[in-house]
């Protein structure tokens, strides 16, 4: 009896030790505060999942969290005075910069650890007054190290190509130690790189020769420029937009051709310079900076009239054709396209003393070699009246109105326009 009353109590006090659960340290509810300014502190968690690596998911969010609390710590105006700098960074730049913590920490330690059922939760702390004295060593020589990098950026006798990656080094070392967000840089550091920036722009020498010649809607082949550089790399590195068409630089040639012409009259083409293939080993942050504070660009407006074209056809029906295609095409003998019409024209009378004209046939568009470019369907209109030339007339402007909604698009989608 006395061994059984013995095994119970044991039991019940083995069953009382399990069902305590471990006790919740203070840190998991409330980060702790260092009244004497010594120590910050950052706490990550992170669900529990075997399958994946939850851990150092933990890890990121403490150290991000102890990141924040030494911006607070250090310049907790950065914000206040980013809202004020109307200025400052343009959407592009701040958008990346203003979702990334900036500051690099180094000597912060694991405090303690904790994880129960489903969470697992990190404490980290750093010792401030010994990360500042560190980082101002570090800033220090970072701010040297650009300072040489800008010499090179400025120098006129360096060629461009060097000079760009001088800045992009400088900027991008910028970067990394937050030279572009710390208010006690920020200002002296920018205003000295858009500085560099403009003296290399100043240096760039660069022309767009187009001919005097008389260019053409829907004719690309006809189209040619050459640019002029005082720095033959550049051609490799720059960028060609226009208001429409398409065209495109050739780095090897220096020259611009047009693949697609549009169909506006009044083209603008411009040139500026295009970081991702100049710096491609640099950092996305350091090219976005450098785009949106270049102001390098060549602007150039070309004109192109409209296409000319000769009308073949029945000659009482010539006029009818130069009259509805003239909205997108100008009508000359001398013509590098011509337009034929295939058909013919017939009055029948009708059995209500009526008359009907008919016209029909098919267009085709050669050029001037005589390649057929394109041809239209079989295709007929007619006008009935009791009067014989108000039926033609009839017929003329269904002929006319076919060729505007129909026959005209269809040629424009088969010329290079």
């Amino acid at each position: 009896m006395k061994k059984l009353t013995f095994v119970s109590l044991l039991a019940a006090v083995l069953l009382s030790c399990g069902s305590q659960k471990a006790i919740v340290p203070e840190w998991v509810h409330s980060k702790p505060i260092d009244q004497s300014r010594t120590y910050v502190y950052g706490v990550g968690m992170s669900y529990i999942n075997p399958n994946a690596a939850y851990q150092q998911a933990a890890r990121s969010n403490a150290l991000a969290d102890l990141a924040g609390e030494v911006e607070s710590q250090i310049f907790d105006e950065t914000k206040l005075l980013q809202k004020e700098d109307i200025g400052g960074f343009s959407s592009a730049f701040s958008s990346e910069t203003s979702t990334k913590s900036h500051i690099k920490l180094e000597e912060y330690e694991v405090v303690e650890t904790y994880s129960d059922e489903l969470r697992y939760y990190v404490l980290y702390k750093l010792d401030l007054p010994f990360f500042l004295s560190r980082k101002a060593e570090n800033d220090a020589l970072a701010a040297s190290w650009i300072k040489e990098k800008l010499l090179t950026a400025n120098e006129s006798s360096v060629n461009l190509t060097e000079r760009f990656h001088a800045l992009a080094d400088a900027i991008d070392k910028a970067i990394q130690r937050d030279f572009l967000m710390d208010p006690k840089f920020k200002v002296e550091t920018q205003t000295s790189f858009i500085s560099a920036l403009r003296n290399i722009e100043n240096d760039i020498h660069a022309n767009l020769l187009v001919p005097e010649n008389t260019f053409y809607l829907g004719l690309p082949e006809q189209f040619s420029a050459i640019l002029n550089f005082n720095d033959k790399e550049m051609s490799g590195w720059l960028d060609l937009r226009s208001s429409s068409g398409r065209f495109s630089l050739s780095s090897h040639t220096s020259s611009i051709g047009c693949n697609k012409t549009g169909n506006t009259n009044s083209i603008s083409l411009e040139i500026s310079i295009d970081f991702n293939k100049i710096l491609p080993q640099n950092d996305r942050l350091v090219r976005l900076w450098l785009k949106e504070f270049a102001r390098w660009k060549i602007s150039q407006s070309v004109y192109f009239q409209h296409t000319l074209v000769s009308i073949q056809g029945p000659t009482s029906l010539k006029k009818v054709i130069s009259e509805a295609v003239s909205t997108k095409f100008t009508v000359s003998e001398e013509a590098p396209l011509k337009i034929a019409f295939r058909g013919e024209e017939h009055d029948y009378k009708m059995s209500n003393s009526r008359n009907k004209h008919v016209v029909s046939g098919n267009f085709v568009l050669t050029n001037h070699q005589g390649d057929i470019l394109w041809s239209s369907n079989q295709m007929e209109k007619f006008g009935i009246s009791s009067d014989k030339e108000a039926s033609r007339r009839a017929a003329y402007a269904e002929f006319s109105k076919d060729i505007q909604f129909f026959i005209l698009p269809q040629m424009i989608r088969n010329l290079n326009y």
